[in-house]
């Protein structure tokens, strides 16, 4: 009795758990976004420690790294004449920096 009980409610979990979609069980990783690159205006610094951006853009701008390995850091609001950090350097997680991309704050 017990083995039929234990095998009837393995068999109902494994079915609830089936029917939950999988946009609710898992977030869309930040890399898998198309992201339009930063306008020219623009400019990326690279160090060992940090990544940096200014924004000589007449308009404030809000800008995310792209690494080399296709991962995307977190999104940052330049105004106009801003130098900031945005990013972690290419002894981080996801090594080089690619470019910036436009994000939405």
């Amino acid at each position: 009795m017990k083995k039929r009980m234990k095998h009837a409610l393995l068999t109902a979990s494994v079915v609830i758990a089936s029917s939950i979609p999988l946009t609710l069980a898992a977030p869309t990783p930040a890399a898998a976004q198309t992201l339009s690159p930063a306008p020219a205006c623009v400019s990326l610094y690279e160090s060992w420690r940090y990544v940096n951006a200014s924004n000589d853009c007449a308009d404030t701008v809000s800008v995310a790294t792209v690494y080399q390995d296709g991962a995307t850091g977190l999104c940052y609001t330049l105004p106009s004449g801003a130098f900031s950090t945005v990013g972690e350097g290419y002894l981080g997680l996801h090594g080089h920096a690619d470019h910036l991309a436009l994000c939405q704050p």
